[in-house]
């Protein structure tokens, strides 16, 4: 039986994941609504959305490149990480070309740690496509987000890589601690 002190508890871990991640959550859906495939939003206010969604140290990991060898054996190639800047150009041009963007789903997994799930339509070619990632929040914003392979050669290892990726989250927040005066990374200028 949970006693009262058990349930305040969990309530107050609850209140804290939803304060924690209320203002990321924001600034994502403020950001994807600039995705509307009208691309009628000004580049200064694209800008201030991205700012508000990335934090300044801002790292994206793509997911594995695959290719199938000439023995027939498939090889895996590891991309490089995205800087905040190269994530930023990659942003830009999507919105440039009339991508629409839409939430498919934001779960929290861990203290600072959301699943998210985007629907893309590239405007004029008529493709869709989704894109799954793991992303990291510190003070509201994103500090590293990793993208999922979501194929159907990887559904036989999906829990491990969704857990790799949350794992790889809390070992960022355990670097983090000591870094700030708070354990919710705002610097302060005493």
């Amino acid at each position: 039986f949970a006693t009262k002190a058990t349930t305040t508890l969990k309530q107050q871990q609850l209140t804290l994941l939803t304060i924690m991640s209320y203002p990321f959550e924001l600034a994502l859906r403020q950001y994807i609504a600039a995705f509307d495939g009208t691309n009628n939003i000004s580049p200064a206010e694209f800008q201030t959305r991205f700012d508000n969604l990335y934090h300044q140290y801002f790292t994206f990991l793509p997911k594995d490149e695959k290719a199938m060898a000439e023995d027939g054996f498939t090889t895996i190639k590891s991309k490089e990480p995205l800087t905040r800047e190269e994530v930023f150009e990659r942003e830009a041009s999507k919105l440039a070309n009339g991508t629409k963007m839409t939430l498919i789903h934001f779960r929290k997994i861990g203290l600072d740690c959301i699943d998210i799930k985007l629907g893309l339509v590239n405007g004029g070619e008529d493709s869709t496509s989704t894109v799954r990632i793991v992303t990291t929040i510190t003070a509201g914003q994103a500090v590293t987000s990793k993208e999922i392979d979501e194929s159907p050669e990887s559904n036989l290892f999906f829990p491990t890589k969704l857990m790799a990726a949350k794992c790889a989250s809390a070992g960022y927040k355990w670097k983090e601690f000591g870094t700030f005066q708070t354990n919710h990374g705002l610097k302060t200028n005493m």
